[in-house]
């Protein structure tokens, strides 16, 4: 093992804890991306370039931006005392 994926490998699990750890929905949105970015860094590195496509399109980029869309409609819908539309 070399050490560009030792590295990389010890950021991926340094992040994926952090996703657990984060209470805020918000921050762990964000920390999320940033798992995923590291991910498809650690396919990219381990020469998975198809399943770094894969991981950038639906971790990075497909599921932060479906659970923010979720965050910002459930603190909307709270925000009027939780009446349905």
């Amino acid at each position: 093992m070399t050490l560009l994926q030792t590295v990389v490998l010890t950021l991926v699990a340094i992040l994926g804890v952090s996703v657990v750890a984060c209470r805020d929905p918000l921050r762990q949105t964000v920390v999320n991306g940033m798992y995923g970015l590291a991910l498809v860094i650690l396919f990219t590195v381990l020469q998975a370039p198809d399943v770094a496509i894969s991981v950038a399109v639906v971790s990075t980029v497909a599921y932060s931006v479906l659970l923010l869309a979720t965050i910002q409609r459930t603190r909307r819908r709270a925000g009027r005392g939780g009446e349905r539309e």
